[in-house]
C-alpha cells in the first residue's frame, strides 16, 4: 500500500521549510548574493538568472522559466519521484523543528543560570 500525504501536510513542506534554507543547506545548490538578491544555480539550465519570494516560498529560474517549490525543487536535484522527495523534507523538517526545541531549551538554560526569567516560566 502507498502512503499518502494529506493536503495539510504538503502544504507545511511547501510552506514552512524556507527555500532558501533549503536551497543552500540541505541541497547544497551553489548560491550567492548578488545586488541584494539571493540566487543559486539552476539545476535546469546551470544558470544563475534566478530568484525566490520568501512571501510565496517560491524559487524561479527566468533563463529557463523554470518555478520550483520545495518538493519539486527536491525531486529536480536528487532525481527522486514525488514520494521520496516528500520523505526527505518531513525529515528535514522533523530536524529543523527538533533544533529549535533544543535551542529554546538552551536558551533558557542559560537565561536561569545567570538570573533572568524567561517570558513564560515559572
Amino acid at each position: 500500500m502507498q502512503k499518502r500525504f494529506s493536503p495539510h501536510e504538503l502544504y507545511e513542506l511547501r510552506n514552512v521549510i524556507p527555500i532558501t534554507r533549503l536551497i543552500a543547506e540541505e541541497l547544497q545548490i551553489p548560491s550567492k548574493i548578488s545586488e541584494g538578491v539571493f540566487r543559486f544555480l539552476c539545476p535546469v539550465c546551470n544558470e544563475f538568472q534566478t530568484g525566490t519570494h520568501p512571501v510565496t516560498n517560491l524559487a524561479r529560474c527566468f533563463r529557463c522559466e523554470k518555478n520550483f517549490n520545495t518538493i519539486d525543487l527536491v525531486m529536480t536535484v536528487k532525481g527522486w519521484g514525488f514520494k521520496d522527495s516528500v520523505l526527505f523534507l518531513q525529515k528535514t523538517l522533523t530536524c529543523r523543528n527538533k533544533q529549535s526545541a533544543h535551542n529554546g531549551q538552551a536558551l533558557q538554560s542559560l537565561a536561569v543560570g545567570i538570573g533572568f526569567a524567561m517570558p513564560g516560566s515559572r
